[in-house]
């Protein structure tokens, strides 16, 4: 590839990453450097207006917790109403390039801590809880699953949140559906040793079958979409290398495009 074209993409991460205060690494590989940009981009959650869908389940647990903060969640429900930035309520992680979420990558679903308050006021973040708030994020609609504890290692192979989303808005999961059983029908146990190891699987939760509910992950852990991210600049860089020699600038804005950055 182009050395030019590798150093301005370079170039345009690294400035993307300074002025969004998101922790990277520039790899040898600007392959690499370009699928953890687009990991992070998954993970990011856009700001714009969204449909509110809370759960039969999520009721239920604000009613028998008494520790979850009901001020933060009512403002998680208003800000990701109204399209405003709800990722202030995300992990520190999630800023960070490099960080696989495997939870996400596998079956699509945020998990936000439920806090408005923060250290100092000069902090992007949130103060982090002990309950998490759990959440499948659409263009324009926001699934508020259920709430859960942090420090339960079972809960992030938990099948609830799918069988929740099955039982409370099945079509909007629907076309994930396998059409047929499948096997081995691994347990929670399983999924979480399995998702750890980057090996690549479909559940069944009771009556239905479910295939890459979040795009799915590889087994370096990058989340699969973004690889395909990659590989659709790579195909436009191919298309257009032309543009860098006669139009240096016009080729970086439409690259900009690309990569969403626009």
């Amino acid at each position: 590839m182009n050395k030019e074209v590798e150093n301005l993409i370079n170039e345009i991460l690294s400035d993307f990453y300074l002025k969004t205060d998101v922790k990277y690494k520039i790899h040898n590989s600007v392959n690499l450097s370009l699928v953890r940009y687009f990991n992070f981009r998954l993970k990011y959650i856009a700001i714009v207006p969204r449909k509110i869908m809370i759960s039969k389940e999520l009721l239920k647990s604000i009613e028998n917790n008494n520790s979850v903060n009901i001020l933060s969640l009512i403002q998680i429900f208003n800000k990701a109403s109204k399209g405003l930035d709800v990722n202030p309520f995300q992990s520190k992680q999630s800023f960070n390039s490099n960080v696989h979420d495997s939870l996400f990558n596998d079956w699509g679903i945020h998990h936000l801590h439920i806090s408005h308050e923060k250290a100092t006021d000069q902090d992007f973040f949130n103060r982090r809880t002990g309950p998490l708030l759990f959440v499948r994020f659409t263009n324009d609609t926001a699934y508020f699953i259920d709430i859960k504890p942090h420090n339960d290692k079972n809960v992030w192979s938990n099948r609830d949140f799918i069988r929740i989303l099955k039982n409370n808005w099945p079509e909007s999961i629907e076309r994930f559906e396998a059409g047929f059983r499948i096997y081995p029908d691994l347990d929670d146990s399983d999924i979480g040793i399995l998702r750890n190891k980057g090996y690549l699987f479909g559940i069944n939760v009771d009556d239905k079958s479910y295939l890459l509910l979040g795009h799915g992950q590889a087994t370096s852990g990058d989340n699969m979409m973004a690889s395909r991210l990659a590989n659709n600049v790579w195909r436009w860089v191919g298309e257009h290398i032309d543009l860098i020699q006669n139009n240096k600038s016009l080729f970086k804005k439409k690259l900009i495009e690309q990569l969403y950055m626009n």
